[in-house]
Formats: structure tokens, C-alpha cells, sequence
């Protein structure tokens, strides 16, 4: 751990004892990322991932607090710790270490000055910044330690246990496979959602044609199933009927009334009950777009036809008690 005492050269702490000190060890051994390129209140704020903590420049923290001179914060922790420093609060970068993280701000397009480039750097910790912040008592201090510690800290440890886990080895390739397709899917499932999105908002000034919206919901389902919609007829066929296979089913009943009953019941465009895919239209050699409902919107229509006193078609009566009968056979 790097000293906190006043002079050119930080030296070990008093008390330290167990804790090693940056000049101990060896160069390039601890582990430096540019974890976030940020500000506070205008000042350049960068948050530095060193041993998988949080630390910060100590010339920029003196800038945030308006001290000019950044080796006062230095003075100032050595008086308040003058028996002994915490553990990981600061680190002075040296040599290697220091080239490893000038390079790395400079691939993150951070611009130091000149004088730092030259010198080593210290970091402060959470603890050596709120320990400043309660020296230098002011509005901006203590706005900063609320930003470090309700914004910044939560999200490096968020990001840092989220990079960890991506770097563990999966353990098989069943396993692979499985996240590969769980990709994919949410894949399709964010740009079906992004079209779907899209369509509401088109759908409410009226700016496209309703058919041309249909259409286009359409293809959000086929983006989220991974296939085309008339692939997956027979998987709809059971249960799900279209207006046309409703009106079959009832004797003088055409699709078009049903469609009719369909919209007084308010099941047309139900996103729970009915689907939309593409078809041939019957005697021509074009698309249209129907729609299949669900088997709990067939119930609730043909419960509103026989209330209605339309009968269903003999032939249907039939089967349905040679299925009753089969069933307590």
C-alpha cells in the first residue's frame, strides 16, 4: 500500500506492516482497466479498475474540490492517518504500472496533462475520496461523495461481476449450444419487439394503410419465431380457427358475419387471441392476410351464436357425442 506521509516520494505507511507497498511490487502485476470515461459537474472524472476496484485520479479529484494543488489531498490524508492507513485505499503507479495505464487512457481518448505523463500517479480509493470529502467540507464534496457512492460504485461492481462471468469457460458444449440459441432468440425477440414498437406508433395517426400494418405484424412474428408464419399451420390447426373454419361449423352462418360478431366481441387484433398470417386468396393469384383465433376466442364466439339462436351443423353434433361417448367408453 502506497504512503500517505508528505515528501517527493511516497513511502510505506506507518503501521502498515502486513499491507505491501506499490514500490514492493513487482511491475506490471496488478490488473489496470479504464473502467468509466466520465464528469461531475464539468470536471473529468475517470474511474479506473485497478486489483477489480474503484479508484480515481488524485489530480482530478483535487480539480472536482477546487484544490490546485493535488499534493495538499496527500497532506491531508497523512494528517488524518497518521498512526495508520486503511488497506486499498490508495495506489501509486510507478514504471511499468504507469505506462500500462497512461496507454490504456490513451486508447480510451483520455487527454492528461503533460506533467502527469512524467510522474507517478495515485489513485484514491472509495475510502480516501470520502475521507476528503469530509476534510474539505463543502456543497460540491459532498455532492460528489452521494455520486461516487449512489451512481458510480454500484455500477463498476454491476459491470465488474458481469465481465467476471463472462469470462468463466462454459462447461460444455450442450451448454453452448443452449446460450447460442437463447442468443438468438432474444435477438429475434428485441427486433420483433423494435417493429412491433414502430407499428403502434404508425397505427395511431393513421399515416399507413391498416392492411399494410397487418402485413407488417406479420413479419414481427415470423422475426420472433425464427421461420415463416405458414410454416407453423399445422401446429395453429388445433384449436385455432379462422373466420371462414368458424362459419363451416354453422349451418347459414357466413365468415363475413362472424367477422362481424369477432369485432362486436372485441377479439379483432387481440394480441392473446388471434394471430395473423398470410394466404392465397381464393380464385386469385395474390396474398391476403387472415387470421386464426384461439381456442378460448372460438368458445366465447360460439357460445355468442347459439345465444343468438344460429345451430350448429348436424354433421359437427354428431361427431362431438361420438367423442363424448368415446370418452366415457
Amino acid at each position: 500500500m502506497a504512503a500517505l506521509e508528505p515528501g517527493p516520494e511516497p513511502g510505506p505507511e506507518p503501521g502498515s506492516g502486513d499491507h505491501d507497498s506499490a514500490a514492493d511490487r513487482p511491475e506490471n502485476e496488478r490488473e489496470l482497466a479504464v473502467q468509466f470515461v466520465g464528469a461531475f459537474e464539468g470536471w473529468s472524472l475517470i474511474t479506473v479498475a485497478c486489483d477489480h476496484r474503484p479508484f480515481w485520479l488524485l489530480t482530478e479529484v483535487a480539480g472536482v474540490l477546487g484544490v490546485e494543488e493535488p499534493r495538499r489531498l496527500v497532506d491531508a490524508l497523512a494528517e488524518r492517518w497518521a498512526q495508520s492507513c486503511p488497506p486499498n485505499t490508495t495506489v501509486v503507479l510507478n514504471a511499468g504500472d504507469r505506462r500500462d495505464l497512461l496507454d490504456k487512457l490513451d486508447r480510451a481518448h483520455v487527454v492528461l496533462a503533460q506533467e502527469d505523463h512524467r510522474k507517478p500517479i495515485m489513485l484514491l480509493g472509495p475510502v480516501a475520496v470520502d475521507e476528503l470529502c469530509a476534510c474539505f467540507d463543502s456543497a460540491v464534496a459532498r455532492r460528489l461523495r452521494a455520486h461516487l457512492r449512489d451512481q458510480i460504485v454500484p455500477e463498476f461492481h454491476a459491470w465488474d461481476r458481469a465481465t467476471r462471468a463472462l469470462e468463466q469457460p462454459i462447461l460444455s458444449v450442450d451448454a453452448a449450444t443452449i446460450a447460442g440459441n437463447r442468443l438468438e432468440f432474444e435477438r429475434r425477440c428485441f427486433e420483433a419487439a423494435v417493429l412491433e414498437r414502430l407499428l403502434d406508433r404508425l397505427e395511431q395517426p393513421g399515416f399507413v394503410d391498416p392492411e399494410r400494418l397487418a402485413a407488417h405484424r406479420v413479419v414481427a412474428s415470423e422475426l420472433a419465431l425464427g421461420g415463416v408464419l405458414e410454416d407453423y399451420q399445422e401446429v395453429l390447426a388445433h384449436g385455432w380457427l379462422t373466420p371462414t373454419q368458424i362459419a363451416e361449423r354453422w349451418s347459414g352462418m357466413t365468415a363475413m358475419r362472424v367477422g362481424t360478431l369477432i369485432a362486436n366481441l372485441g377479439l379483432k387484433g387481440s394480441r392473446a387471441h388471434s394471430r395473423a398470417f398470410l394466404n392465397k386468396a381464393r380464385g386469385h393469384d395474390r396474398t391476403v392476410i387472415s387470421h386464426v383465433y384461439s381456442p378460448a376466442a372460438v368458445g366465447l364466439i360460439e357460445r355468442e351464436l347459439s345465444g343468438r339462436g344460429h345451430r350448429r351443423c348436424a354433421q359437427l353434433d354428431e361427431l362431438d357425442e361420438l367423442d363424448l361417448t368415446g370418452s366415457v367408453t
